[in-house]
């Protein structure tokens, strides 16, 4: 007698968004999107059993797509990069991995070993649509002014034509470019912290159902070390930028 067996089956299809930033979202050579954000966050769903579409979309047009509840989630977000009512709005699961941002300078530029506090007239290079709250009341007083660019890649280019004293980006974004372009790292240097943020999966209120399972998925993949597993297969070496006063952590 043959049996047929139910499998279970996903309650609810997601759009899962974030901007490419390798080595966590990008397209490879055949047009596939992979990462270490992607790939945990596809096998986090696949426990949760939730059927997910993986996107991304430049940062301001993401943050939109968020606001007006047109994509489900944001799987690469940080508590500290929401304000306060964006906190309160969206619901957030446990982090999965940890990212740093520094300030990066090139060897030479006089400012180098201050602190954010104590910089004054320069000119901090960013990707649009990303905030530093570090950087923000210099930058609301105009002691330091903003030059935004579309990719991190363009902010490396600012920065070695001096258009920029310094730039601000996460440190595996650095070290990978640094590594993929084959640039001297000998010629920049990091500078002062920006921060230090655990990433997490941002769920509209609707889905706060769902926190639970995905929770119970993230701890799943952390017991069996399987995080530790993706992000070995995405973080590079260690690259030989010095690091000139940064305070602590550095």
């Amino acid at each position: 007698m043959l049996y047929l067996i139910a499998l279970p089956v996903a309650a609810e299809a997601f759009v899962a968004g974030t901007a490419q930033w390798k080595p966590y979202a990008f397209e490879d050579d055949n047009g596939r999107l992979r990462g270490l954000a992607v790939d945990i966050t596809r096998r986090v769903m696949q426990l949760a059993n939730v059927d997910v579409t993986f996107v991304t979309y430049p940062v301001n047009r993401l943050q939109s797509m968020l606001q007006k509840n047109e994509i489900d989630l944001n799987y690469a977000d940080a508590l500290i990069w929401n304000t306060p009512e964006e906190r309160q709005h969206y619901v957030f699961s446990k982090p999965y991995s940890i990212v740093s941002e520094h300030l990066y300078f090139l060897a030479d530029h006089p400012a180098l070993g201050q602190p954010i506090e104590k910089m004054d007239h320069l000119t901090i290079g960013t990707v649009r649509g990303y905030t530093y709250a570090a950087l923000e009341p210099a930058l609301e007083t105009h002691r330091l002014d903003r030059l935004e660019t579309s990719q991190d890649d363009a902010l490396i280019k600012l920065l070695q034509s001096r258009r920029v004293d310094a730039i601000a980006m996460v440190d595996d974004i650095f070290e990978g470019l640094i590594n993929t372009t084959h640039l001297d790292p000998t010629q920049f240097r990091q500078g002062a912290k920006l921060s230090e943020a655990p990433l997490v999966i941002k769920l509209q209120p609707a889905h706060a159902k769902w926190l639970g399972r995905i929770n119970q998925a993230i701890d799943t993949l952390r017991r069996t070390g399987e995080l530790d597993s993706i992000r070995r297969r995405y973080l590079p070496g260690n690259t030989a930028v010095a690091c000139v006063g940064a305070g602590k952590g550095c």
